[in-house]
């Protein structure tokens, strides 16, 4: 016969007696039904195995969590403070783990989400980073203000007015049915002829036209020349390249040069170039287009002239006219 045991009722503290086999027993001074004291109980009574399960899970969340449902002083946790407290507790364990799994799966997503956002070659923070050199937009040419004061105008149909003239076997210089005709008929020998009007500031205008020869051969004006060869010239050929030059001693430097289409240059005919001599600024206009302008302030002052060059293609016959020269001056 099984030895009986009392324990205290947590209810009313009436004495409760047990046999040890049971879990559970009911208070015969309150109605209580109220849990047998683990160490009252007997063990070596068989006990079902999913019931045993189930009160040593809830034995384990009663010691996990025992500040909530916590046995003192002899006391046992009543049945209807188990009830209340234990699917608490066990909801609260699901919650947290569930928040747990969410959190870090969100978590993950979203820090692959930023580092697939950003390319591996990019550096997250730049040092250093080069300034390029803006480039700088071509200066604009400005249309020269025109002279309007007439220095000096001839239209060829003079032999007196003061251009040279020459005839041998190198060239020929000559007033010719109302132009001024240059023929170089040696590819070693360019012409320059000018007159000794003292000049500062002018342009020079004047036609030109080809009649024979290679089309690379220069023609031009010419201001500030000298007895000593300097000079700046303002040339182009049937070819279609011209430029600015600056002599020394009869011999020249580009200051600038440029080709234009061979198509602009009217082949045969008379092209009307424009040279302006003005302070230090030098002007270049071909057919009333603006093609070079540059600055140069070594020399101030001299006479006009006109160029005829071969080119360097070393042909002969270089064949030019002028016509209609208007010089102008502030």
């Amino acid at each position: 016969m099984a030895n009986t045991q009392s324990f205290q009722c947590p209810n009313c503290g009436s004495p409760v007696s047990t046999t040890g086999a049971e879990k559970e027993v009911k208070c015969d001074y309150c109605g209580t039904t109220v849990i047998v004291p683990e160490e009252l109980r007997d063990h070596s009574t068989p006990i079902d195995v999913s019931y045993g399960q189930t009160i040593q899970m809830e034995d384990e969340v009663l010691k996990t969590v025992g500040s909530v449902a916590k046995v003192t002083a002899g006391v046992t946790v009543g049945v209807t403070a188990m009830s209340v407290i234990l699917p608490i507790a066990l909801t609260c364990i699901i919650l947290g783990a569930v928040g747990f799994i969410i959190f870090t799966v969100f978590s993950g997503i979203k820090s692959s989400s930023l580092l697939s956002a950003v390319p591996t070659d990019i550096p997250v923070i730049l040092t250093d980073i080069p300034t390029d050199t803006p480039t700088l937009a071509p200066t604009p040419i400005d249309t020269p203000i025109p002279f309007s004061k007439i220095l000096l105008k001839d239209d060829f149909t003079n032999p007196s007015s003061g251009w040279d003239k020459a005839h041998n076997s190198n060239y020929t210089l000559e007033y010719k049915n109302g132009t001024y005709h240059i023929l170089i008929n040696n590819p070693q020998n360019g012409q320059i002829v000018w007159r000794t009007n003292k000049y500062k500031d002018e342009s020079i205008e004047v036609g030109i036209q080809q009649n024979g020869g290679a089309n690379d051969g220069h023609f031009g004006v010419a201001c500030r020349v000298t007895d000593t060869g300097s000079l700046y010239s303002f040339e182009f050929s049937q070819d279609g390249t011209y430029g600015i030059y600056k002599y020394t001693n009869w011999s020249s430097d580009p200051l600038d040069e440029g080709t234009l289409d061979p198509n602009t240059i009217d082949q045969g005919k008379i092209n009307h170039l424009e040279g302006i001599c003005n302070g230090d600024i030098l002007t270049l206009l071909i057919n009333g287009q603006l093609l070079l302008q540059i600055q140069d302030s070594e020399y101030s002052s001299g006479g006009i002239g006109l160029i005829a060059l071969p080119g360097t293609s070393g042909g002969t016959g270089v064949d030019v006219q002028f016509s209609h020269l208007l010089v102008k001056g502030p």
